[in-house]
Order: C-alpha cells, then structure tokens, then sequence
C-alpha cells in the first residue's frame, strides 16, 4: 500500500507539473536611439520576449518599478529578428532604468492566448540585465513586392 500510494504521489508530481524547463530561452532588449531628438529625456527600449517557453507560450509582459507603476505592455509579433518573438515597447526616464524590472509570463497553451494555465509561469528580469544579453540576428528584408495593376 505504502508503494502505490508513493507511486501516485509522484505520478501527480509530473501530471500537475506545469510544463518542462525551456532548453533555450533568449529574451533580449535594445535601446532605441531616435535621431531626430538626440536630447529626448525618456529612453526607449524594444523588448524581445521568445513566443514559446517549452510548451507554454507568452501571455503578458510586464514592466514594474517597485512602490512607482507596474504596467501590462502591449506586445506584438515581430518580423525584425531571426527566431519568434514578440515585441514590446517601453519609454523611462533614464534613472529608473536601473530598477525597472521585466516579468514575461508563460500562462497560455496555445500562441493565439486563447486559454489560460495557473501555474505562475513566470520570468523576472531586471531591464539592464536583457540589455545585456545577446540580440538574435536580424531577419533579412522581405522580397520587394510587383507592382500592382491599375
């Protein structure tokens, strides 16, 4: 009896587990430099999160400064870089830089977000730590289009 029931403890272990460690999981960040106004007081930076982590895909990215805003950045496919990312925006005063952290959450099973899983599926990042990390290759330009008809 003892055996069965440690067999089903740890068979729930893996049935409830909220999917397995990503092998590779390559967020990055790059700061966006506008050469129009080269004295812009906020700094704007681009965040690549991977679409997938294992078999969960991205479901929200959030910026927080503790004890000042934490906000849910809008996030869209993006075509710029080799691999699948999304991509987000976010625009700082350059002394929060330092402190602001990243929280990219893996909660749904399906890329459309359709369905959500419990399982505080999450990353943390300080910003500086992914403007330190390797950006992915860019994408090569799409072919140019025919001209259409009139």
């Amino acid at each position: 009896m003892r055996t069965f029931l440690a067999f089903i403890f740890l068979f729930s272990l893996k049935v409830f587990a909220c999917g397995e460690k990503a092998k590779e999981f390559l967020p990055f960040s790059v700061e966006i430099l506008e050469k129009t106004n080269p004295n812009q007081k906020l700094k704007v930076y681009e965040i690549l999160s991977p679409i997938q982590k294992g078999d969960t895909f991205l479901s929200s990215v959030t910026a927080n400064l503790d004890g000042e805003f934490e906000l849910d950045l809008d996030i869209h496919e993006d075509f710029s870089y080799i691999g699948e990312y999304y991509r987000s925006y976010l625009s700082v005063a350059s002394k929060h830089v330092d402190k602001i952290e990243i929280i990219m959450s893996y909660n749904t099973t399906k890329k459309d977000r359709s369905d959500i899983i419990f399982c505080a599926n999450w990353k943390v990042f300080k910003l500086t730590e992914l403007l330190s990390f390797e950006s992915a290759e860019e994408a090569p330009p799409p072919p140019p289009r025919a001209p259409s008809e009139r």
